[in-house]
């Protein structure tokens, strides 16, 4: 990457200036405050939140890192129950669905998990990396913080990211013998059953064990609901339990957590909201008796082959963490932490929301994965210098099987001469071997009291290989069900495999396989004008492995994905008369070479593809902004404000699809010049607000607070491929327009002195209609989609303390 100079030193120096002119209203130094005055803005402090982003607990004020923290306290306040609440109390975090599964999509600075985990974004819970968004998205009971990191990350633990990192802590067993038990109920029937207990054996030994559950009612209503579809969509029902045990004896500190979630409902509603003739085989939905959706109403019905389909999306998740710290001398500490996740997911829907098999797919996967993180900690020259040693060792065993019957339109329609309703009947089968090593070397050094440096260094050796087998069949009834190798119906598709060098097609297996390395670094110098004002300048470079792509025929692998940044920011605690008042201000400029953009394909012969390209480049900038204010006592004022900017800069997309030759096909999309243009899941502008009030009442009634907070974010761009075929009836349909929603709780601590809790909460007061994500598939299938956001709900839940 090559940066001019003038630019990256004006940046630099802005931030500097501006923590010399904040350094005269700055505050007296104070101590940290609990997390109830960071809520409620008592006395006259804001409080402090600890975070782990550098293995050890440090105070977020501290870091020379743009990170958003949250305690359990305020993501219960906040009103936070599922992952996609996250981005309305995250600045600059954009969270989307999936086009199939309704899984989320998080997006920090233009850079998106659009393949689950695999994208630029991390997923941790503790310290295990996650294998699936599905794993963080109802996590969020009995924790203590929810961190989330921009920019790459990498050179200090975990995975390699190019956008940032989310993390969900989950709270560790105390000295004292607590816990509690809540009870919920909200509209569309919500029920929600809650508990936590934790148990000290001793000095040394504790337990702490925690579960929740969530059954409610779908948003979507399906006014059909007949041969094996379900009657609502988009509904909860899932568990989760989870049990901790710590071990401190001395200089060893030993934790382990078990962790277990369990999801059975129906699909994520993808509401076809309109209809249109294909470019290639003709098909007109509405001439079929499809019949297109609201916000709230979707027409799914029997299959007219007479074939039973059940629509529905199912998880079993299994996590288990050992962290391990041990003290070796007194400036020499070991920390190893050691992970296995287990999940096993399978979806079966049909994306097009309509009662025809026109894209059905089942689609299960099941993943073993094993992390290894160490760590030499040690300190010198009177802790002034602290450096790491480490390595990570990450192994990903993945299989998955997917049975797709699509375009059954096609045969109703009469264009082949048939009138009976056949499917084309596709499987496919996937064993992916991901192997990852690295090394790495991180330094802080205290040059004075004020001043200090600090840069890492890592080195990635990885490894993708693949196994497939592909099968398909065309003019066949729907098979539903978990088949996913050749058989009788089905027999091996030849052609999908003659792209795979290594092939057999005598038993239909192909094979491919390709190695990655590529180093991470950092360097970050920072000036502490005092305990309350921190400046910082950072460059940081990040390493995203590439990988082998199955089912797009044109381009068998995508090479690495590569960020470089540079960062300047300014931390500051100062004060208006006697109010406390915080601001956090970062600016950032990067360039990503061989960005990863997912698309899908459709070729001629009714194969559909999907999987991962490389844009030249991208580039990005951009201001992140937040303000934490106490005007008046008990009151606390919250507000972020994210610009970003980003381009393409260099995009040629080649010619995908059709007959595979990049050239020729009805379904071609044709070469196309995508420089300049923004990328999928990067809102220009968003803003983040909450208030929090305290009220004035006798301690011996207890706590009220009251939280009121807003969210709103410019238009999105749904996708970052957009054929011409489908842009002529509108780019709305590749579009998420701009929405602002509310939410707002009180919370009644200790009601009237008893250890009873109350919550009563409401989100999206205003009972908004907006759309988070987009599917359009006019030229294919002559559909498009939407995911609509949660309407209005609200609740009330009690709490009992012991």
């Amino acid at each position: 990457m090559k940066f001019k100079v003038n630019r990256a030193a004006a940046v630099s120096w802005a931030a500097i200036s501006a923590a010399f002119l904040a350094m005269p209203a700055a505050a007296q130094d104070q101590a940290p405050a609990s997390d109830s005055a960071a809520a409620t803005g008592a006395g006259n402090e804001l409080g402090d939140i600890v975070v782990t982003a550098r293995k050890v607990g440090e105070n977020a004020q501290s870091l020379p890192i743009t990170v958003a923290a949250f305690s359990g306290q305020q993501i219960q306040e906040r009103v936070v129950l599922t992952a996609q609440d996250l981005q309305t109390v995250t600045p600059g975090l954009t969270v989307s669905n999936n086009s199939t599964g309704g899984v989320p999509i998080f997006a920090i600075r233009g850079t998106a998990t659009e393949l689950g985990v695999d994208g630029g974004v991390a997923l941790y819970l503790n310290d295990v990396p996650l294998m699936s968004t599905v794993g963080i998205m109802n996590a969020f009971y009995d924790v203590s913080t929810v961190e989330v990191l921009k920019g790459p990350q990498g050179t200090q633990f975990g995975t390699n990211t190019t956008g940032g990192t989310i993390t969900v802590r989950t709270n560790l067993p105390t000295d004292k013998f607590e816990g509690y038990v809540k009870a919920g109920y909200g509209n569309y029937n919500r029920h929600e059953f809650e508990g936590m207990i934790n148990i000290p054996v001793n000095d040394v030994l504790g337990f702490r064990f925690a579960g929740n559950y969530v059954k409610r009612d779908g948003y979507v209503k399906n006014l059909i609901a007949a041969g094996g579809a379900p009657k609502d969509f988009s509904d909860e029902n899932h568990y989760s339990l989870r049990g901790t045990m710590s071990l401190n004896s001395g200089p060893i500190d030993s934790v382990l957590i078990l962790d277990y979630y369990d999801r059975d409902e129906s699909p994520t509603g993808g509401i076809p909201l309109a209809f249109r003739p294909d470019a290639g085989f003709g098909i007109d939905l509405a001439t079929l008796g499809a019949r297109l959706g609201t916000r709230k109403t979707i027409y799914v019905g029997a299959d007219p082959s007479g074939m039973t389909k059940d629509l529905y999306g199912r998880a079993k998740l299994f996590g288990l963490e050992h962290r391990v710290n041990i003290e070796l001398a007194d400036n020499l500490t070991l920390r190893n932490v050691v992970g296995f996740r287990r999940d096993h997911t399978t979806t079966s829907e049909d994306t097009a929301g309509v009662s025809l098999a026109l894209v059905n797919v089942l689609k299960d996967t099941k993943t073993n994965q094993w992390t290894d993180d160490i760590t030499l900690r040690h300190t010198a020259l009177d802790g002034r210098l602290r450096t790491s040693l480490g390595g990570y060792f990450l192994l990903n065993d993945k299989t998955e099987g997917i049975n797709a019957n699509v375009g059954q339109s096609l045969f109703l329609s009469g264009a082949f001469g048939f009138s009976l309703p056949l499917v084309i009947d596709i499987y496919n089968f996937e064993k992916k071997k991901f192997n990852s090593k690295s090394v790495y070397l991180n330094s802080e050094f205290d040059i004075t009291d004020s001043l200090g440096i600090s840069g890492g260094v890592r080195y990635n050796w990885d490894r993708v290989s693949s196994r497939v087998s592909v099968s398909q069949a065309t003019g066949v009834l729907p098979n539903y069900g978990f088949n996913f190798l050749p058989d009788a119906q089905t027999p091996c598709n030849a052609a999908a495999l003659l792209f795979y060098t290594d092939k057999d097609l005598t038993s239909c297996i192909g094979q491919r396989g390709k190695s990655f390395r590529a180093p991470s670094w950092n360097f970050v110098v920072t000036n502490k004008f005092s305990s309350k004002v921190l400046a910082y300048a950072k460059i940081s470079h990040g390493y995203l492995a590439g990988g082998t792509n199955f089912t797009i025929r044109e381009v068998p692998f995508f090479d690495p994905e590569k960020t470089t940044m540079i960062e300047a920011g300014l931390k500051a605690d100062w004060s208006i008369g006697d109010r406390p008042v915080r601001t956090n201000i970062a600016l950032y400029r990067g360039r990503t070479t061989n960005k990863q953009v997912n698309v899908n394909v459709n070729y001629d012969d009714g194969f559909s593809g999907y999987g991962v390209l490389n844009a030249a480049k991208q580039n990005v900038y951009g201001l992140d902004f937040e303000m934490r204010v106490s005007p008046v006592e008990n009151l606390t004022l919250d507000a972020s404000y994210n610009y970003i900017k980003s381009k393409f800069k260099e995009f040629v997309l080649p010619g995908l699809g059709g007959n595979a030759d990049g050239l020729t096909g009805a379904t071609l999309v044709p070469p196309t010049d995508l420089s300049g243009a923004t990328p999928a899941q990067t809102p220009k502008h968003q803003l983040n607000l909450a208030a929090t009030y305290e009220w004035p009442i006798d301690p011996a009634s207890g706590k009220v607070t009251t939280t009121i907070s807003g969210y709103y974010t410019s238009k999105i761009t749904q996708t970052n491929i957009f054929p011409d075929y489908n842009a002529s009836f509108g780019q709305q349909f590749n579009q998420l327009d701009s929405y602002f929603i509310a939410s707002a709780s009180m919370n009644w601590e200790n009601v009237m002195g008893s250890p009873i809790s109350a919550q009563f909460w409401i989100r999206n007061m205003f009972d908004k209609e907006y759309i988070t994500a987009r599917n359009t598939q006019f030229q294919a299938f002559g559909y498009a989609t939407a995911v609509f956001g949660a309407p209005r709900t609200f609740g009330a839940s009690a709490t009992v303390r012991f």
